[in-house]
């Protein structure tokens, strides 16, 4: 998921707000599915994508909007570990050695 939001143009930033459009078609066109974004003050808390039994990508529908708990700018969080020194660590959305 990373590799897919990053070649779109969506790079983890506690700051910058991106259009929830955008990134909602970014990873349709990847997955041929439509995943379930989950937001708490403005930003990405969870984003699911949700599969067949067979693990083919299917939409994600929980009987309203994929988008509900987010507004329509939504920030792709960064992520300092406990501990860390560093201000803002990426947060992956798929280990680097997986890949669809």
């Amino acid at each position: 998921m990373t590799t897919v939001l990053n070649e779109a143009g969506y790079v983890p930033s506690n700051s910058e707000k991106y259009p929830l459009g955008g990134i909602v078609s970014a990873i349709q066109n990847a997955f041929h599915a439509t995943p379930q974004l989950v937001c708490s003050e403005g930003a990405v808390d969870e984003l699911w994508l949700c599969f067949y039994k067979d693990f083919k990508p299917r939409d994600c529908l929980n009987g309203s909007s994929s988008q509900s708990s987010c507004p329509q700018y939504i920030s792709l969080p960064a992520h300092a570990p406990p501990g860390s020194k560093a201000r803002e660590t990426p947060v992956s959305w798929l280990p680097h050695n997986e890949s669809f």
